[in-house]
């Protein structure tokens, strides 16, 4: 886990100051070790082992650099020194992220004949390439975004893994490609020089979205290695060509299948997914919120290391949010097994001026303020001595885990497919459950109708969600982006596609373009912040392949959603736990940090009244009202805060 820098240009003047700034300004990503090379333009390459390159002159031209900053996981040895290279010096790589199943590629490649001089996974990523080409990606079980250099054939190979957990940005022009870890470096090296884009903007301020649901970022001219993508950059030309490797839409749904098979199957996969994430040589720990996925992940690291408490660190964020019962649901994990058991209040600690740091490193406005309390949980866990986590992202996207009574889209998928038989019983199931009449859960079945078929008007849906700012946001940047929506976009896009399953066409939705790839970013962000990798055994490709292709009655039966993992899991996680139904995700008391800290927003926000794209004034008025009363707060207030906050950061310096 690491962060990578890359510079390469045949016009542009190469700057070493700028350059080695650039990568030191991610010192939180690799704090344990740095390095450089340049390749001037006879593709000679040098290497510097300061961590700052100076201001140098070289005899020939410098046309390209690879800078690295190492958080020390695998083989904590100076051999594991980055930029790494084959024997023969052609072949350079820099790499963020970890190769999971390394130790199995490893003896395949000394099989093959290759021989190592390391224990690391760069290197088995360095001969894989050599091995395999382009296509040694599809080898590969992990996360990872890296960029090799080709000098034989004159190129850089870059990749982003299957589902994005590694970041990878890039800004092509003025005939020069940079790229980096993380938006800042490539700001740093441009002097500070950045522009807002609207149309992100406006899609976050408008509807709240992740900012996620398009190759393009916050800033304007700066863009994203989507995931499951690969880049191939031509040094002599000066081009770049993107293609994807992987993509979680090809997979078919099977429908029959031998449900006990499934149960163990998924059981298996899963095991074997926190079974090769816990290869580490520093320690580790899990979160756990109380959850079903958090405590599947601390119940089957318990079975693998047979009870051995030192291996199972636990860690939980509490907050005094009311009716939360989270707390409740982790002790009765950590009462059935042995661990390390560590605790944090959230309330205890926060500091609402730590947004200024916190939105720094997010380097986007936050749509509310639940991965604040990430952002504490990771400081928390690096305090304790650890130094890698895992985490349970990724299993709600793919088992219905937004699903929640009344389970409208899932009554209304089973009328489309005309199952009205099995519509009926789990009707009635749901209607025992929940101890509500089956009269009640039909008036939902057909008000989800009247939504899913304003939905098929595109602008008609968004105008109507629209509708309620037009008091917060001023009229000319809201007309002007309204068309030019990238969220509305992808809406219409999804919307030609015709999908018959709904049910699927949600979690392709929540996996691919909205709420999937803004959780990675944010858990990346929080963890690096705090020098911890974070790994998520959910997201292994294997059993997101097998989850996606499994049909509905197995993901949602009953009025439980996640119903096929709650099967694998019955000798594994107490049944209070596993059959619990009023999980609803980490929250913060958003509303109650705002009030807290009413004159710290007030002066905020005064700041800004001459903001062009926010009525400010009325968005103070909004939070001065709603100090009186609750019932009138407005999420609006939060994401304007921190989009103004951002906005001193990045763009106003």
């Amino acid at each position: 886990m690491c962060g990578i820098t890359g510079f390469f240009s045949n016009t542009q003047n190469f700057s070493s100051l700028n350059f080695s700034n650039a990568n030191n300004i991610i010192r939180h990503r690799g704090p344990d070790d740095y390095g450089y090379i340049t390749i001037d333009n006879s593709l000679n390459v040098t290497e510097y082992f300061d961590e700052n390159l100076g201001n140098f002159k070289e005899k020939n031209k410098i046309i390209g650099a690879f800078g690295f900053r190492r958080l020390s996981i695998i083989d904590t040895s100076k051999k594991g020194h980055q930029p790494m290279s084959d024997i023969k010096k052609n072949i350079w790589v820099i790499f963020n992220g970890e190769i999971y199943n390394h130790v199995e590629l490893r003896e395949e490649l000394i099989d093959l004949g290759y021989e190592f001089k390391t224990r690391t996974d760069t290197e088995v990523i360095v001969n894989s390439y050599k091995e395999w080409g382009n296509k040694c990606v599809l080898k590969f079980n992990g996360m990872w975004s890296f960029s090799i250099l080709d000098i034989d054939n004159k190129q850089l190979f870059c990749s982003r893994d299957r589902l994005g957990i590694k970041p990878f940005y890039y800004s092509i022009n003025d005939k020069r490609f940079i790229f980096s870890s993380e938006i800042k470096q490539i700001i740093e090296y441009q002097n500070n020089k950045c522009e807002l884009n609207e149309k992100l903007l406006f899609d976050f301020l408008a509807f709240g979205a992740y900012g996620n649901h398009s190759n393009e970022t916050y800033f304007e001219n700066i863009l994203k290695l989507e995931p499951g993508c690969s880049l191939i950059y031509d040094i002599e030309k000066n081009n770049l060509t993107t293609y994807k490797y992987w993509d979680i839409e090809s997979i078919k749904t099977i429908e029959n299948r031998d449900e006990n098979k499934v149960f163990k199957k998924i059981k298996t996969i899963l095991t074997d997914s926190i079974k090769i994430r816990l290869r580490s040589d520093v320690p580790i720990g899990t979160a756990l919120s109380g959850g079903l996925d958090s405590s599947g992940i601390v119940c089957l690291i318990d079975k693998i290391n047979e009870g051995k408490t030192k291996q199972n660190n636990v860690f939980t964020v509490t907050s005094n949010e009311e009716n939360i019962r989270d707390p409740y649901y982790a002790n009765i994990i950590k009462e059935k097994i042995e661990t390390n058991s560590f605790e944090t209040n959230f309330s205890e600690q926060h500091n609402i001026k730590d947004l200024y740091k916190f939105i720094y490193h997010q380097e986007e406005p936050l749509q509310s303020s639940s991965i604040f309390g990430s952002w504490y949980l990771y400081n928390f866990i690096k305090s304790s001595g650890i130094t890698v986590n895992l985490d349970g992202q990724g299993a709600d996207e793919l088992m219905g885990g937004y699903y929640r009574f009344p389970f409208r889209k899932y009554f209304l998928q089973l009328l489309y497919e005309k199952k009205i038989r099995l519509f009926f019983k789990q009707i009635k199931k749901v209607s025992s459950l929940n101890s509500v009449s089956s009269f009640r859960l039909l008036f939902e079945v057909f008000k989800s109708l009247f939504v899913d078929i304003l939905r098929l008007k595109g602008s008609i849906y968004f105008k109507f969600k629209i509708n309620p700012l037009k008091n917060y946001l001023n009229k000319e940047f809201k007309e002007k982006n309204f068309k030019k929506s990238l969220l509305i976009r992808v809406h219409e896009n999804y919307r030609s596609k015709r999908f018959k399953n709904k049910i699927k066409e949600d979690s392709l939705k929540l996996t691919k373009h909205t709420n999937l790839p803004g959780i990675l970013r944010q858990v990346d962000r929080n963890s690096m912040a705090a020098s911890v990798e974070a790994r998520v055994p959910f997201l292994d490709h294997r059993l997101v392949e097998y989850l996606f292709s499994l049909p509905n009655d197995l993901i949602l039966r009953n009025g439980f959603s996640k119903y096929c993992f709650r099967m694998a899991m019955t000798d594994v996680i107490p049944d209070e736990v596993l059959w619990r139904k009023d999980k609803e995700g980490f929250k913060m008391p958003e509303y109650e940090i705002l009030k807290e800290n009413k004159n710290f927003v007030i002066e905020l926000l005064d700041n800004h009244e001459d903001d062009r794209n926010l009525y400010v004034r009325n968005i103070k008025k909004l939070f001065l009202k709603s100090i009186k009363n609750k019932k009138h707060y407005n999420n609006i207030v939060w994401r304007s805060v921190t989009y103004l906050i951002w906005k001193e950061s990045f763009i106003e310096h």
